[in-house]
């Protein structure tokens, strides 16, 4: 079809991505990301905000950072992967996550042996408790006072096999793992949404609320258990990395009342890449010594002897910097409107928390002593990483919210016909062949199809079906100028 086509529907009201600034990595990180992208065909902006996301999950509540007097910020990012199918998300999580499964390795070597030693106590011990049952049974018919419970015979807890990671959890799950694991964990989900749709699972909000919670590292109780005492968590700490389809991202996160949960995630949503083909041949002993090094970051203790963060204060520098990008913030979330206004809300403690993480991101590469304060370069890189890039990112993220449905699905058509070339589409194949989210049902496509028809990327087939007078067939003609222009 002839005249002018609006190619703004490709897009559907997104903002152009910008580009990740490497520098902020520093000289080891910075380059480990750009060869690790270039060898996964990847994306340089989801290695580096998968490595920001698993670098404070290993952090944990060993350290956590003090910008001013009676403010403190854990070291906890939730970082989302915004991308459609095959954009590189899972291959740029492999190096960074891969780390992670060699450091879970190393602590569990011990753990089968621990794990006999356990059974053979617990059985020890249950033998022992039958005795003082018995033993009770015969004071008690005797008319004499029972025996204590000899300290030996209760069995102890189940030893958990060291993590640093987990997928999928229960909220019952996740207060025992906390317990051992009183550092915090890191929750991996290849694909977001899955975690997302399963707070629901009980019938109430109470997992959401569990997880809102662990946003900030505060103490949680879980009483939810069958048997035994409540779970008492001290710092519930859980940095989140996982993928999100756009279409996902709005059916999960970005939709109902703003609850803060889309407010505490980091986006992360670049244009795909061409595929390169690399030779490089890749040693990450270095970068895995690094992270060992995070890892290995005792807790501090508390006057009862109970493990605790350690908290490392901002330079007054670093915090009159950290205070000017909160009154420039200030601004701009007075201008701001749903979602993004909570995550604007949000960005000061976003700083703070990099500033914290790029700090000993930095350290554990160098190998240079834990400083003694954060400083102001570290304010500066995390302030740079937050203005330029994930608020940028949070507004493509949050732009297809605001758009009606029909236009929202109408994009999502036009880019499947860019991907696959398509010249001639036909409504009720898109219902039942194409499957794609949201366009199901045949009201939506019919809505979708007529935007494109406005826009002029499509027109309807003048072919008629089986010779039916009138009867117009659901084929759609694709204008050249929509396949000419996007290439």
């Amino acid at each position: 079809p002839g005249g002018l086509t609006d190619l703004t529907v490709l897009t559907a009201g997104r903002h152009e991505p910008p580009k990740f600034p490497i520098d902020v990595l520093g000289p080891f990180w910075g380059p480990w990301a750009t060869r690790q992208a270039k060898a996964k065909s990847a994306p340089v902006d989801y290695v580096a905000c998968a490595l920001l996301a698993i670098a404070a999950s290993l952090i944990g509540n060993s350290r956590n950072g003090s910008p001013r007097p009676g403010w403190t910020v854990p070291p906890i990012i939730w970082m989302s992967l915004v991308g459609g199918p095959s954009s590189g998300k899972s291959p740029a999580l492999d190096a960074p996550l891969g780390m992670i499964r060699v450091l879970e390795e190393e602590m569990g070597v011990d753990y089968p042996e621990t794990l006999r030693q356990w059974e053979s106590g617990s059985e020890a011990a249950k033998v022992k408790r039958d005795l003082w049952e018995g033993e009770v049974k015969t004071a008690v018919k005797r008319g004499a006072a029972p025996p204590d419970i000899p300290l030996d015979a209760s069995q102890a807890e189940k030893p958990v096999m060291p993590r640093l990671s987990i997928s999928d959890t229960t909220p019952e799950a996740l207060g025992r793992l906390m317990s051992a694991h009183p550092k915090g964990l890191l929750c991996y989900r290849d694909e977001l949404s899955g975690l997302l749709g399963n707070f629901d699972r009980y019938g109430g909000d109470g997992e959401r609320a569990m997880w809102l919670e662990a946003y900030g590292a505060g103490f949680y109780i879980i009483d939810r258990i069958k048997h035994g005492e409540p779970v008492r968590i001290p710092h519930l700490s859980v940095s989140i990395i996982g993928g999100i389809q756009p279409d996902r991202l709005l059916s999960t996160l970005l939709k109902g009342d703003d609850d803060g949960m889309a407010a505490r995630f980091l986006y992360c949503w670049p244009d795909p890449v061409r595929p390169n083909q690399s030779r490089d041949i890749f040693d990450d002993g270095a970068a895995l010594r690094a992270l060992r090094h995070l890892r290995n970051l005792r807790m501090g203790e508390d006057e009862y002897g109970k493990p605790r963060p350690v908290t490392v204060r901002f330079s007054k520098n670093a915090d009159d910097l950290l205070y000017a990008f909160e009154d420039s913030n200030f601004e701009e979330g007075s201008a701001a409107s749903g979602f993004y206004a909570g995550h604007i809300g949000k960005m000061p403690g976003m700083v703070a928390r990099l500033a914290l993480v790029l700090t000993y991101l930095h350290l554990c590469a160098d190998g240079i002593p834990e400083p003694e304060e954060i400083g102001q370069k570290a304010v500066g890189f995390a302030a740079h990483l937050v203005d330029d890039y994930f608020k940028p990112m949070a507004k493509r993220a949050f732009g297809d919210a605001a758009l009606p449905e029909a236009d929202r699905h109408a994009a999502t058509i036009a880019r499947r016909i860019v991907k696959e070339r398509l010249t001639v589409i036909n409504a009720s194949e898109i219902r039942r062949k194409w499957k794609l989210p949201g366009l199901r049902e045949a009201p939506k496509i019919k809505a979708a199809l007529h935007v494109l028809e406005e826009a002029n990327c499509i027109r309807p087939s003048p072919s008629r079906e089986g010779g039916s007078p009138g009867r117009q067939t659901s084929n759609y003609e694709v204008s050249p100028n929509l396949l000419e222009a996007s290439s």
